[in-house]
């Protein structure tokens, strides 16, 4: 692994990226982005034009095996860390957002100016050009394994909190990673599931593709047991699988998410993230089962959680504790049941004796519910046994969690402080990042003239 220090202005990041198509985003082990306010993006333009410090960025570079018109070597470029520094800033001079109303006066050549509320296209000249020739410090890493890549991305993030989900992204390989985000991207999971931006935030999705993986391995896998669905158990699973995730496990689960997005065209408000992974795999039974046509499996799905008296059932297993084994199997049991009765199959070999497991249980709980039931009904009779009729107020019972809730939304925090203020609690060095629009509609479109960018795909001004 060899390390390099190279500088390049805002004029030759834009044209590496828009372009030379050089410099990519987007590598498949990033975590999701998480876009950052409008003020921090104008603290950060602030903090070039004044000569506050910005944090290094940091890139792999790949040989792309290609030559330019000078038979020079071609270098791709790829964002660890930093992509959010770098989007904000080509957002900015792209005319995508104004400046915050309260960023202060900047100082060029000792002539101030004021650029609160203003577009890039509203700057002075002297002004547009200083971001334009800004050099942001780049940290590129060539010659690197995945292995190697895996742990540049641990440690630049080991001051940010990750969760053991995004963590586990990284653990499956750098290959892989690649097929989980392609799958994330899919309409399946970016329209037609319900996640609240705080579970896309926390990596939600992510967890449920890797839960409902787990699931599939169950039926595909000679000798995998399923242990639960917690996070713990998602980690050692995701390092379990590095490097040895077959094509025939990769054919499986991609099938079913097409057969899910051929199911559920639109945003489903009932797609929540407890039942995803066990949807996904019963797509996995219904293609078995010869049931070619996705709508019948919505058309189930709709019956299910709106008149199959089954769904009650299936409740029982969505409470506290969600992520034990016994849940789990409890809501794949009634699940595959009741889709069975409804399409009038047989209920698959590998699954007969759990269906039958949990039927007992429900039982047992329904048989236990109804005792208590009539104790609290008939306080003679509960005198009678010898004790004192329970009071309903204090019993400790375990609280079931609506399945369909509605999610809270999330909500921005609005106050009237500085913008300096805004950011103190975000830090430019912690970011996540947005995809950036790459259309020339923005509300500016002439600035001054880029430097220009040196052969190779390199700035002409790098730094070795």
């Amino acid at each position: 692994m060899n390390r390099t220090k190279l500088s390049w202005t805002v004029a030759n990041i834009e044209k590496m990226h828009k372009d030379k198509k050089v410099l990519s985003f987007d590598h498949p082990i990033q975590r999701k982005s998480e876009i950052w306010t409008h003020a921090q993006k104008s603290l950060l333009i602030h903090s070039m034009l004044a000569n506050y410090p910005v944090p290094n960025i940091y890139v792999l570079r790949e040989d792309s095996e290609q030559v330019d018109e000078k038979k020079k070597p071609i270098f791709n470029y790829y964002v660890m860390d930093g992509k959010q520094r770098l989007t904000s800033t080509l957002s900015y001079i792209w005319g995508d957002f104004p400046l915050d109303d309260n960023i202060p006066n900047i100082i060029v050549e000792d002539t101030e100016y004021p650029i609160a509320g203003k577009y890039f296209c509203d700057l002075e000249e002297p002004v547009q050009y200083e971001i334009k020739r800004y050099k942001f410090e780049i940290i590129a890493f060539e010659d690197c394994g995945n292995r190697e890549i895996e742990e540049i991305f641990f440690r630049l993030n080991n001051s940010t909190a990750l969760t053991k989900s995004q963590i586990a992204k990284a653990k499956i390989g750098v290959e892989l990673a690649g097929i989980v985000s392609e799958i994330l991207e899919s309409r399946f999971f970016s329209v037609s599931c319900s996640f609240t931006g705080a579970q896309l935030k926390a990596s939600d999705d992510q967890r449920c593709l890797l839960q409902a993986m787990m699931l599939l391995d169950t039926n595909y896998v000679s000798g995998f047991e399923l242990k639960d669905f917690s996070e713990n158990s998602i980690l050692e699973y995701s390092e379990s699988i590095r490097e040895s995730y077959s094509d025939k496990q990769i054919v499986t689960l991609r099938s079913a998410i097409e057969y899910l997005t051929d199911a559920f065209p639109e945003k489903n408000k009932q797609l929540k993230k407890i039942n995803i992974p066990m949807l996904i795999y019963l797509a996995d039974v219904a293609m078995d089962a010869g049931i070619v046509k996705p709508m019948y499996l919505r058309q189930w799905w709709e019956f299910f959680t709106e008149e199959d008296s089954l769904f009650e059932d299936y409740k029982l297993f969505c409470s506290t504790g969600s992520t034990k084994l016994e849940k789990v199997n409890g809501r794949l049991a009634v699940m595959v049941k009741s889709f069975c009765l409804y399409h009038e199959i047989e209920i698959p070999e590998e699954l007969k004796d759990m269906v039958a497991e949990v039927e007992e249980k429900i039982a047992l709980i329904k048989e236990e519910r109804e005792k208590e039931s009539s104790l609290e009904a008939d306080p003679v009779l509960e005198e009678k046994e010898g004790g004192d009729a329970p009071d309903a107020e204090n019993t400790e019972q375990e609280e079931e969690q609506p399945l369909l809730e509605q999610e809270e939304s999330d909500s921005e925090e609005q106050g009237e402080i500085s913008v300096v203020q805004k950011c103190a609690d975000a830090p430019i060095a912690q970011e996540d990042t947005p995809e950036i629009q790459e259309e020339d509609a923005g509300h500016c479109k002439d600035g001054p003239e880029p430097p220009e960018t040196g052969e190779g795909g390199l700035p002409v001004d790098a730094e070795e």
